[in-house]
């Protein structure tokens, strides 16, 4: 029997065990993936007293550290997880079941599709949601990414280093992301800027051989021939897993109050997967911190 166990190893997954295992906290956190979205961002310029680290690092010191106290961690896929008479929960996974008196849900944010004819027969062939993980596999090619928020200005920044040349096709005419990454891939001369377009068609057959490209304004198409498409539109939860336990928003997030809580005594939620309007590291982090204590103080009324 755990005291709590926190669905999801991203920083604030992570996080919530460090301050659980340091309550004394039995805790188990379970994961497919190790690391969760950090682990896809380069470089990180932005969170406190480190003035620079790659995000694979970031999630490897967290991991470490959380080890370190005592924290079991474990690389499966959550399927169930079911409350019990008695008031605890049974979290089901593709390789086991286990008991815990507390849920801390964190399992971040899904990466979003263009919901085109093609895309998913393509992924792995050319597609791809992850610059970080895949890029290497185009060097010296010719690539696109799609997107113009953080993640997809990391992205064509990430490319540009690695393929010839790199298309970044956004629907907008601006892009939503922080302006010094704008300005940085404003300065790469091997990356294209199409704004005000978009995909409207994936080709090929066993591997992606082109894209068609509509400009919004005045209508015209383009086909480009690529090797590689790295899909950056955002991410969305997936919280089906706890549709039939707790109240979400229209976006499917997991609403909570300021201390973690979930319309369900006992679960908690914290990071991206909440209705929390900012999805950063930093905030992730300490909502993670947040939600963790609130499960300890939650154990220490029951008794």
């Amino acid at each position: 029997m755990f005291d709590t166990i926190i669905i999801g190893a991203g920083p604030t997954g992570l996080t919530a065990a460090i301050y659980a295992s340091r309550r004394m906290m039995k805790t188990l956190v379970i994961s497919k993936n190790i690391g969760g979205q950090v682990i896809w961002t380069s470089d990180i310029e932005n969170y406190p007293g480190i003035k620079s680290i790659k995000g694979p690092n970031l999630a490897n010191n967290m991991l470490e550290q959380a080890r370190s106290f005592g924290v079991e961690i474990r690389s499966e896929g959550v399927n169930k997880i079911t409350r019990l008479d008695n008031g605890n929960f049974a979290v089901g996974t593709n390789k086991g079941k286990y008991d815990t008196k507390t849920v801390i849900i964190a399992m971040g944010l899904a990466p979003k599709s263009l919901n085109l004819p093609n895309e998913k027969e393509l992924i792995g062939q050319g597609i791809s949601y992850c610059a970080n993980c895949d890029g290497l596999f185009f060097k010296e090619k010719t690539v696109a990414v799609v997107g113009g928020g953080n993640a997809a200005l990391d992205a064509a920044g990430v490319m540009s280093k690695i393929a010839s040349l790199v298309y970044l096709i956004y629907r907008k005419s601006k892009f939503k992301g922080f302006e010094i990454l704008a300005d940085r891939v404003k300065d790469k001369k091997n990356i294209k800027i199409m704004m005000d377009s978009e995909i409207i068609e994936i080709l090929g057959k066993n591997k992606l051989e082109k894209i068609k490209v509509i400009n919004i304004v005045n209508q015209k198409t383009k086909a480009l021939e690529v090797n590689g498409l790295f899909v950056e539109i955002g991410h969305e939860p997936e919280t089906d897993l706890v549709i039939d336990l707790v109240k979400r928003d229209s976006k499917g997030q997991v609403i909570v109050d300021l201390s973690g809580k979930t319309s369900l005594a006992g679960m908690f939620a914290a990071g991206d997967v909440t209705q929390s309007e900012f999805k950063q590291i930093i905030i992730g982090c300490g909502q993670g911190a947040v939600a963790a204590l609130s499960a300890y103080k939650y154990l220490q009324n029951r008794k």
